[in-house]
């Protein structure tokens, strides 16, 4: 792989570890000719930009904006981890010095991730999407108000949830809401969806994997009549309100992001790590 020469920072501006770490990984890249572009996830501007590689810096969430930034550019992203539980990311702050020379030769190892593509129809037209997002989409409510909500799968009925939601995930979010909702664990270059309920009233609801290559629909029904607002979010950082009758198509996004991780690196160590997993 061709040397790197441009390289595009995203950060978080309000943590200050991420901001500590964003100036330290921006002044070894400039130290090695390498022209480095900024952007802060808290600002909205969006522009075209053109870069070898990307370098998310700070928790999930830095890395999930990333991602949808750059869906389509073929844009390589590294996940540097100067947040929470990290993930997304493929090295920890401490890491980059070591890695720094694969990273900016092009030779650290490419994984693809699949995305979610999401669009909203209204009285059959389009009012919303397609969009991407690389962990999930969730349908429910900014209250504790349960709902009722229709699922189908490739067209045919797959059964009727009354709940606080639902979540549909790739792989890559398996370890995000989904787990919390109870949703298994997926490794991410699986070609699947993940639906999980969110407390469903009916106790034989349980999460349910399904393949990538077919769509999932969810419809809000109004058998429940409700005055509170149900909403679709993307990634937990894009939101749409929703009205009764409204239909949710869920396919495979036909791009695909690719992220950057040393050659040794293990999914499943992370999880031993994240988790707390038993060690041998």
């Amino acid at each position: 792989m061709a040397k790197f020469k441009k390289v595009i920072l995203f950060y978080n501006s309000k943590r200050r570890s991420t901001r500590l770490t964003t100036k330290s990984v921006e002044k070894l890249l400039l130290s090695k000719k390498i022209e480095v572009e900024k952007i802060c996830v808290n600002d909205s501007l969006k522009r075209k930009i053109k870069a070898n590689a990307a370098i998310a810096i700070g928790g999930d969430g830095t890395v999930l904006f990333a991602a949808r930034f750059l869906v389509g550019n073929i844009i390589p992203i590294l996940g540097i981890n100067a947040g929470g539980l990290g993930f997304l990311s493929g090295i920890e702050p401490k890491e980059f010095k070591s890695f720094a020379e694969d990273f900016i030769n092009g030779r650290l190892k490419r994984e693809k991730r699949n995305l979610l593509g999401v669009k909203v129809l209204r009285n059959k037209k389009k009012v919303f999407g397609p969009f991407p997002a690389l962990n999930d989409c969730v349908v429910r409510t900014s209250e504790a108000r349960a709902f009722s909500i229709e699922a189908n799968y490739d067209g045919e009925f797959l059964t009727e949830y009354f709940g606080d939601g639902v979540i549909v995930s790739t792989p890559t979010g398996s370890t995000a809401y989904s787990l919390a909702a109870s949703g298994p664990i997926a490794l991410p270059g699986l070609n699947i969806f993940i639906l999980s309920p969110i407390c469903p009233h009916t106790l034989s609801h349980r999460p349910i994997v399904l393949s990538f290559d077919k769509k999932i629909g969810l419809t809000l029904i109004g058998k429940h009549r409700q005055s509170h607002i149900i909403a679709l979010c993307l990634d937990g950082q894009e939101n749409f309100n929703l009205n009764i009758d409204d239909e949710i198509i869920i396919e495979k996004y036909s791009s695909q992001i690719c992220m950057l991780v040393p050659d040794k690196f293990s999914h499943l160590k992370v999880l031993r790590k994240k988790l707390n997993w038993g060690k041998r």
